[in-house]
């Protein structure tokens, strides 16, 4: 997954990661109808101006969730998906801070994250990158 380059960025004073309100939406509405198993999905997404909007949801195909955990394969994502962050959902309220197993896929996927608990309102949605670091991002 292509990542946004923060060393390039330097400091900026507000929010590195946008998302439309209708990408993230979709992703929380994926997450209810799911409920109690995990959701996940993709976020597409273009660097613009020193950040990055994320644009629209993407599902991958054959994705699966349970109650514990959700995985998708990346052999399914076509090259030119413009993929930039990840979303899955956690059936437990107060839970959307990364895991063990979620740390290590943010390591070895690079971009950013992003959890959301349930009942999965725009509360109860917050973004991390690679490291597992607490990100803000601005809903747009």
């Amino acid at each position: 997954m292509g990542g946004l380059d923060l060393k390039a960025l330097g400091r900026p004073k507000r929010c590195v990661i946008q998302i439309k309100r209708q990408a993230l939406l979709s992703a929380l509405q994926g997450a209810k109808e799911l409920y109690p198993d995990e959701f996940i999905a993709l976020f597409r997404g273009e660097e613009q101006r020193g950040h990055l909007v994320l644009t629209e949801l993407i599902i991958p195909p054959f994705a699966h969730g349970d109650e514990d955990s959700s995985s998708y394969s990346p052999y399914f994502i076509p090259a030119n998906s413009s993929e930039k962050a990840s979303f899955h959902s956690h059936p437990d309220p107060d839970t959307a801070y990364p895991s063990d197993e979620d740390l290590y896929y943010f390591s070895h996927s690079g971009g950013f994250h992003f959890i959301a608990c349930h009942p999965f309102e725009l509360k109860d949605v917050n973004g991390f990158d690679a490291l597992g670091k607490q990100v803000a991002f601005e809903v747009i």
